[in-house]
């Protein structure tokens, strides 16, 4: 599934395909499959999957399967070593 545009909810948001846009929530989770190509806005953020853009966000959490390549304004990281 694919999305193009802006997304704002006042609660979570799981992303399981392509969003190019904005994401806007209160936790939200790019599972393995997902990405995002946009700016990301949110209390806390899980990454499994792939976004691009802007991040600003208090809890950033970037898993083994995550990949981000973006300007990042947080106030917490927490990066997890690949499993082998």
């Amino acid at each position: 599934m694919s999305v193009e545009g802006d997304i704002s909810s006042q609660s979570d948001i799981e992303v399981d395909g392509k969003v190019k846009g904005n994401l806007s929530g209160e936790a939200i989770s790019i599972l393995s499959s997902g990405s995002v190509d946009g700016s990301i806005s949110g209390t806390s953020v899980n990454v499994d999957g792939n976004v691009s853009g802007k991040i600003s966000v208090q809890d950033l959490a970037v898993n083994s399967t995550g990949k981000v390549s973006a300007d990042v304004i947080l106030s917490l990281i927490h990066i997890s070593e690949p499993t082998r």
